[in-house]
């Protein structure tokens, strides 16, 4: 019992290594485009506006719904990073109940780092909390190990969901941990630390009191190896914006309420990369990103106060949404299909930057309507920047650089 479980802890570990190793390669690769200055950046920015609203916000502010928005989800969502692989519901199977002292690696790993998500959280809520409050507000480290233990109960909360047997009691679950862990933060700030203590206390044993009735696998091996792919391609999708990242598939989506745009590019031999890549576009995660960077930045243009943070963040939406629909050019890089169709590669250069241009566009005409709300018409001028900006962006620098990339494949 005891070589066994000493081999699932060295599996654990080789496991461990190998996913770190992969991770810090791509890492170096994300540090060499800047993001780790672009990320310092906005964390300079923002801690600077932040200190300015401090300063501007009045002492009653209904700071709670701020509290909720950020803590609420970064406690309820709970995944455990197990690194299994398919193949383990075959091999490991017959020692499943040896595998404790391997899932109890993964189950510290996890709580590690959203254990520190949470801290850098209430690091960031802590101003607001102590301005709005004031003499009144309860102790930082006390509120702090509150929030940590309702973290923890989270995921071990988590890890049992992942043995249930029938999806619809581990969908009840989760809607019975998001809606707990509401009134329990609520009741951390509204009241005190002692009452959410007690409430906690409560809800766990309702907790535990269903779920003892809810039939489970020793292991939940489906799910686990579901959740651990979903998270390593997001992880993959992250670092697809610096490099090639091989191991990530291309997920399409049909989209028929947008797809459609196709439809209005003519049936010609030159159209036939515009068709190709607007479809790509419309039908993979990059529209998705697009589409949430710019409603992000509509929301965030919105609740800012300052015409200068807003203009900030109108150009920070469209720099991010280029960089990312840069990455449109390597879609079909292996596709070796559009070899065996006469097609004239020096056609591909002009339609891919007039699809960024055009996305772009789009996107800067939505960002102008919330900033020009609530803007003086001096601030028309960020818009008309940013048109010759995206202007020269898309139709000098990405034109000669996908030109060059054409000539280097033929």
């Amino acid at each position: 019992m005891r070589n066994m479980d000493i081999n699932t802890r060295t599996l654990w570990q080789q496991r461990f290594e190998h996913y770190m190793k992969e991770s810090m390669g791509y890492w170096q690769y994300a540090a060499r485009s800047n993001f780790i200055g672009l990320v310092l950046f906005l964390v300079i920015v923002s801690s600077y506006y932040y200190a300015k609203i401090l300063q501007r916000l009045p002492t009653d502010y209904p700071y709670l719904w701020i509290v909720l928005l950020l803590l609420v989800p970064l406690l309820s969502s709970s995944p455990i990073r197990t690194l299994v692989r398919k193949a383990d519901r075959m091999f490991l199977l017959r020692i499943e109940h040896q595998m404790g002292a391997y899932f109890r690696s993964g189950f510290m790993y996890s709580l590690t780092l959203q254990a520190f998500g949470t801290f850098i959280a209430w690091v960031i809520l802590w101003p607001l909390y102590h301005h709005c409050l004031g003499a009144s507000e309860q102790h930082f480290l006390l509120m702090l190990a509150l929030l940590l233990l309702l973290k923890i109960a989270n995921l071990l909360a988590s890890w049992q969901e992942s043995r249930f047997t029938h999806e619809r009691t581990r969908l009840a679950s989760v809607s019975f941990r998001w809606v707990a862990t509401t009134a329990l933060v609520s009741l951390q700030f509204l009241t005190s630390i002692l009452w959410a203590s007690g409430a906690a206390l409560l809800l766990i044993s309702v907790w535990l009191a269903a779920v003892h009735f809810v039939s489970k696998y020793v292991i939940g091996w489906d799910y686990l190896i579901t959740k651990e792919n979903q998270q390593q391609a997001r992880l993959y999708a992250f670092f697809s914006w610096f490099v090639d990242v091989p191991q990530m598939g291309t997920r399409i989506a049909r989209r028929s309420w947008i797809s459609g745009l196709t439809r209005f590019i003519p049936f010609r031999q030159d159209a036939a990369y515009l068709y190709l890549y607007m479809k790509t576009l419309l039908r993979t995660e990059l529209f998705a990103i697009v589409l949430r960077i710019t409603l992000l930045g509509v929301l965030a243009i919105a609740v800012s106060s300052s015409g200068t943070a807003r203009s900030l963040i109108f150009l920070i939406a469209l720099v991010i949404s280029l960089v990312q629909l840069s990455s449109l050019e390597r879609a079909h890089r292996y596709t070796f299909w559009l070899e065996m169709y006469p097609l004239n590669p020096n056609s591909k250069a002009g339609s891919l930057a007039f699809i960024i241009w055009s996305v772009l566009m789009l996107e800067l005409c939505i960002l102008t309507i919330p900033l020009m709300i609530r803007s003086s018409p001096i601030y028309l001028l960020v818009p008309l920047i940013s048109l010759i900006f995206i202007s020269f962006s898309c139709g000098i620098v990405l034109r000669r650089k996908f030109e060059k990339n054409v000539l280097l494949e033929t």
